[in-house]
């Protein structure tokens, strides 16, 4: 059995094959016995890590030598950790309450003090919802520690960093919050929470600007900048950080930043109105942004700005046609969700409800009004939900229903 048979378990595996046996390796015997209790170990530490998924892997390499040495005892131990890990995979699936670790990009500034390490950016792992404040005090301190408090400073935006703005007194540390990035074929592939937290290398984060140099501005000229980090090896990994291997960038204009949010906003509903126990604070919240009339804020605004006739000649007519895809996918989007939401509330959230309703209705009708089509017809979905609403997201998203791209 040699390292190819690790492969399902971890890409990292690669490296073991890649490493020459040095003389201090033939000291230690190993033998089908190490190796069987070693993989036993690799069981318990999974089971510890909530990484319930890979126990199966890892048991296909231990059951069949078991079969050979006949240790029928051993085999009813494995298939019964089996039946546990699949049992505990349906229940965190249920709850979603498994938390698989927080990500953020740490790059090091300041040849004096950082050495080799001035200018390098690390991915670094994160227990559970470990947030920005928290790691960034963590490495003041300890870099503090190292180099004296008074000389260490953290960075607080995600903006490429120009070496020559900072003073080189001072050991500089940015700290950037980053999500797993997938294109559209991963994500069709990777289905699960744990399929999308585990043999991760490719990582994203957003930094909003705008042509004039402010941060934000109109939605006409809000931009933002899509960075995404590639690693040289995956999470998780034997170390809690992986050095940046790769970037690449991408410039999102006005238009494409519509389009991405609405994108954004509709898989958000989809994911809710999916779950097999929908969450009906999480729901409010998002149809309460979603069905916002606002003059200056909500999906509208994103449609008057570059969907009104007054405005829409400005942009190419490819992307504009994109958008106006993307906003029939999220007015269906939002009609499911809005008869999900009536079917879990009590009668005390009635006219909250009825409310909700009546923005929705505001919106529909302005943007049929924009875009010069009846865009949503509310009997089409009321009638047949409960059997179809899988059914019409997948219709409505080309997709499985399971993600969304970034």
């Amino acid at each position: 059995m040699g390292w190819p048979a690790f492969l399902n378990i971890t890409p990292n595996i690669k490296e073991e094959g890649a490493m020459k046996e040095d003389a201090g390796m033939m000291d230690v015997h190993y033998s089908e016995e190490v190796l069987v209790e070693l993989l036993e170990q690799c069981v318990d530490g999974l089971w510890k890590a909530e990484r319930y998924e890979t126990i199966s892997e890892v048991s296909k390499l231990i059951i069949p030598i078991y079969e050979k040495r006949r240790e029928f005892e051993k085999l009813t131990q494995v298939y019964r950790t089996l039946h546990g890990a699949y049992t505990k995979i349906l229940e965190v699936m249920q709850t979603k309450r498994r938390l698989l670790g927080t990500y953020f990009r740490v790059a090091f500034y300041g040849q004096a003090f950082f050495e080799e390490e001035d200018g390098k950016e690390y991915i670094y792992k994160e227990p559970k919802l470990t947030g920005l404040s928290e790691i960034s005090l963590r490495l003041l301190k300890l870099y503090g520690e190292k180099f004296g408090a008074e000389n260490v400073k953290i960075i607080q935006d995600s903006n490429k960093v120009n070496v020559k703005d900072l003073d080189p007194k001072f050991a500089h540390i940015q700290v950037t919050y980053l999500k797993p990035f997938f294109d559209e074929k991963e994500l069709s592939e990777r289905k699960t929470d744990f399929e999308r937290n585990h043999n991760i290398n490719r990582f994203v984060f957003e930094t909003p600007y705008t042509l004039s140099g402010k941060k934000h501005g109109s939605v006409e000229e809000q931009c933002k900048r899509r960075t995404i980090l590639t690693t040289s090896n995956s999470f998780p990994y034997v170390k809690k950080r992986i050095p940046v291997s790769y970037e690449h960038q991408v410039n999102l204009k006005p238009i494409d930043v519509a389009t991405d949010e609405i994108k954004a906003k509709t898989a958000e509903l989809q994911q809710l109105c999916i779950s097999a126990e929908p969450d009906m604070i999480q729901l409010q919240l998002k149809l309460q942004g979603a069905v916002s009339v606002q003059v200056n804020a909500g999906p509208l605004a994103y449609a008057r700005a570059f969907l009104d006739d007054r405005h829409s000649s400005k942009y190419p007519t490819k992307k504009v046609n994109e958008l106006k895809e993307v906003f029939r996918k999220f007015i269906q989007a939002c009609g499911i969700a809005l008869e999900l939401n009536e079917r879990l509330i009590k009668e005390d959230q009635a006219e909250y409800h009825e409310g909700l309703k009546s923005n929705f209705r505001d919106m529909v009708k302005e943007l049929s009004d924009i875009i010069h089509e009846q865009i949503y017809q509310e009997d089409t979905i009321h009638s047949s939900w409960m059997h179809n609403t899988l059914h019409v997201f997948c219709a409505i998203s080309g997709t499985s229903g399971d993600g969304y791209g970034s």
